[in-house]
């Protein structure tokens, strides 16, 4: 069963996360407060993956049952990520050899040698913590999935190991000791060293909201709108604050009250959520994810450097709208033959 307001949301918040790595924006929009902390919807993808693990997996008991539900979260995501990583490392080689084209005054060179190491880290899931390195990894949107992949195996692990209320306090106590740990260091939004202390916050976060889901009562249909004007007043202290406890509290705990609103309510909000072009955002939203940072490096560049397009406020603005269509498009065909078939094969060869 798929709860697709859901997946609606999660289309959307795919897409802004893309201008926080845009770089070519007009002097108005660059410091924008709502494009200076689109990050933090990475947090929102790690609440609702945790809910909708949750959902599916709750009643994890054995070691076989845990074993099956790694390869499946493995064959869902690691395809993709393959494919994305090895043309990002082929993107950032040419471009080290096409510099007077690819490479601006503000890019960070790599050597051949730098690079294949950060893609090795990237494929061996070790780019959210510090096993390996502290960097991102190739592609730096990869991070989050690296802590995904560490938030998955704990929560199965916990879930075996621990059944009914024992299961809630330990998974309450990882939160609680990742709180603390991102105290400790002085703020929530670590990324590629202790990036999957802040997916376990958000994600188990998202088993709480499971457990929310699965009490009967509803929510006033109006509070839906709460939710976008909440966003941007939040995203407002947020940048005026510059972080710190204030994202680390607030952060994690509205969007996982937002997805418990959005599950016992039927609003407006819900409904355009379920139309069918914010579906198809749903859809491809992981490609568009993993997609964007090659699309938003590459596209700029070919346009003004190669095509001699002059910059000023209005092509600056159409060409961040055909970046953003085209991620759109070039998603599309990354989630059908790769993200479907990939997962299929990978599915396939670990399950047999």
């Amino acid at each position: 069963m798929r709860i697709t307001k859901l997946d609606g949301l999660r289309g959307i918040f795919s897409l802004m996360i893309v201008p926080i790595h845009y770089t070519y924006f007009p002097d108005f929009l660059s410091g924008n407060f709502f494009i200076n902390q689109s990050y933090t919807f990475v947090d929102f993808f790690f609440v609702l993956s945790g809910f909708v693990i949750a959902f599916n997996y709750n009643n994890m008991r054995t070691y076989s049952d845990f074993w099956v539900y790694m390869k499946k979260r493995i064959a869902r995501l690691y395809p993709l990520l393959l494919f994305s990583t090895t043309l990002f490392l082929f993107y950032v080689l040419f471009k080290n050899y096409m510099s007077e084209f690819f490479t601006s005054t503000t890019d960070e060179i790599f050597t051949t040698k730098e690079l294949l190491f950060q893609y090795s880290e990237t494929l061996l899931l070790s780019n959210s913590n510090p096993i390996l390195g502290t960097g991102l990894g190739i592609n730096s949107p990869t991070w989050s999935i690296s802590a995904e992949m560490i938030s998955y195996l704990v929560f199965g692990l916990v879930s075996i190991y621990a059944i009914g209320k024992r299961k809630n306090v330990l998974l309450f106590l990882i939160i609680l000791f990742s709180v603390l740990f991102c105290v400790y260091k002085g703020h929530l939004f670590g990324t590629g060293d202790y990036g999957f202390v802040r997916g376990l916050i958000s994600f188990n976060l998202g088993y709480f909201v499971f457990l929310t889901y699965t009490m009967k009562f509803k929510l006033n249909d109006n509070l839906e709108y709460l939710i976008p004007i909440l966003i941007v007043i939040i995203f407002y202290i947020l940048n005026t604050t510059k972080g710190g406890m204030f994202g680390l509290f607030v952060i994690p705990t509205f969007f996982a009250l937002s997805i418990v609103t959005l599950l016992k309510t039927d609003g407006l909000l819900s409904k355009l959520l379920d139309t069918k072009p914010i579906q198809f955002l749903g859809k491809v939203s992981y490609s568009i994810y993993l997609n964007h940072l090659l699309v938003i490096s590459l596209t700029p560049k070919i346009i003004f450097s190669i095509l001699k397009l002059p910059k000023n406020t209005n092509t600056e603005i159409l060409v961040f709208v055909i970046s953003i269509l085209l991620v759109i498009l070039y998603s599309h065909f990354t989630y059908k033959y790769v993200e479907v078939k990939g997962g299929k094969y990978l599915r396939k060869l670990l399950l047999k």
